[in-house]
């Protein structure tokens, strides 16, 4: 009697909270297509992440992965969905999901920690480091989609901050400025801004620089190589770093156009590439085997403002990189993989 007692208890208990999630739990949306749609977005992020925390990022992606981000690739390419709560909610979490994990799992002896942020945003961490490359708030500087206090929390923990070249989906010149107020370097491929001396460091010539670079604060240098770039005639700097642990990073922004070169001044400075963070869209053809890197991250993947032809697809970089050989991951925002040394 007593088992039916508990039985007949657990099942009452049942019911009542399906009644009241079916008080809570909207039924319809019949004359009401943004709600829905918007409800609809909201339910797929948080799937999709649901998805990614059960299959993390790997080198051997299976089909459910794949799946995921191409449920992302369709949310992300409904401009009807542009800057709505859905989405606005979305990377909100994101950030503030790296800007809470940062601290947690530092690396320990020579592993590196990736970090996936907006656009072609990576955060390189070890356990002596945390670099930023093209850190964003994304949107138009009149209405971005990282709010300034979420950003901070960012740089707060970044040591210094790297930046490609000058368009807005790569450079902010609040997101500068908070690193430049606390003593902390960014480097530029050429003079943007004119109030952030000495902090602002201007690196770029004809051929490759060479420099150390001290971080304030921490008893590490690192050894920074920047090979000239170009995205059309606007300068686009290559960025080749050398981390305290010995592994070498290199950021390509958006350089899209003579590979040969890069790949000769690459292969005549005799240095062997690590980790390899690339904008999707490259000729990875011509750039993987010629760099020869140890692993590949893909980054500028769905750009918000692009046109939806031009906000790159992780269904079209799987197509893209389907004859590389070097190992490679494709990650969604906020994500981070673990490279074991």
């Amino acid at each position: 009697m007593k088992k039916q007692a508990t039985i007949f208890v657990t099942f009452c208990i049942c019911i009542l909270s399906i009644g009241k999630l079916s008080a809570q739990v909207r039924m319809d949306y019949w004359g009401d297509t943004e709600t829905f749609l918007q409800d609809q977005a909201a339910l797929i992020y948080k799937e999709v992440y649901q998805v990614f925390a059960a299959y993390p990022p790997t080198t051997n992606i299976g089909i459910e992965r794949k799946l995921a981000l191409s449920a992302l690739d369709a949310v992300l390419h409904d401009t009807r969905l542009d800057r709505g709560p859905a989405f606005m909610s979305y990377i909100k979490k994101i950030v503030s999901d790296i800007a809470t994990e940062l601290p947690k799992n530092k690396p320990a002896g020579r592993d590196v920690r990736i970090f996936q942020f907006y656009n072609s945003g990576f955060i390189v961490q070890t356990a002596s480091v945390t670099i930023g490359f093209d850190l964003v708030r994304g949107g138009r500087a009149d209405n971005h989609y990282i709010s300034d206090t979420l950003l901070r929390s960012i740089a707060d923990q970044c040591d210094i901050l790297f930046i490609s070249h000058r368009h807005g989906d790569h450079t902010n010149v609040s997101v500068a400025k908070m690193f430049t107020e606390q003593g902390k370097n960014v480097v530029v491929p050429e003079e943007f801004w004119t109030d952030m001396a000495p902090h602002l460091r201007v690196l770029r010539g004809t051929d490759i620089i060479r420099e150390n670079i001290r971080l304030p604060g921490k008893n590490a240098t690192l050894t920074v190589r920047v090979y000239p770039g170009f995205q059309g005639n606007m300068p686009n700097n290559i960025y080749m770093v050398t981390l305290p642990e010995g592994q070498t990073i290199m950021h390509t922004g958006d350089h899209f156009s003579d590979y040969e070169d890069l790949i000769d001044k690459v292969n005549r400075d005799n240095i062997k590439v690590d980790v390899l963070l690339v904008a999707c869209a490259s000729n990875m053809q011509t750039l993987a085997p010629g760099v020869k890197p140890s692993i590949i991250f893909t980054g500028h993947h769905n750009e918000m403002g692009h046109s939806v032809d031009h906000r790159e697809a992780f269904w079209l970089t799987f197509q893209r990189m389907h004859d590389i050989k070097v190992p490679y991951l494709v990650m969604a925002w906020g994500e981070n993989y673990l490279i074991k040394h």
